[in-house]
């Protein structure tokens, strides 16, 4: 028991070290969930976000035109036939 406060501990002072990679705001805890999947340990997922509303909505916008760019390319590879 006294193991697992201590690794609850430690992850939540790596969130809380955290920072905004756009202003540089130590970024607040916003959820945290739990995946099991059918092979393997559980995944504990954290999600933390910027303090500023505004640039938590720039950073979310440059996240999604990333990812789309991203699955652009891997559409564009997976069509391509040797």
């Amino acid at each position: 028991m006294i193991f697992f406060l201590l690794i609850k501990s430690y992850i939540m002072q790596k969130v809380a070290e955290s920072s905004c990679i756009r202003c540089g705001k130590v970024r607040v805890f916003k959820r945290k969930w739990k995946e099991i999947p059918e092979k393997g340990a559980a995944i504990i997922h954290i999600e933390t976000t910027c303090p500023d509303l505004e640039c938590q909505k720039i950073v979310d916008a440059q996240f999604a035109e990333k990812r789309e760019k991203r699955l652009l390319s891997e559409a564009r590879r997976t069509g391509i036939k040797l």
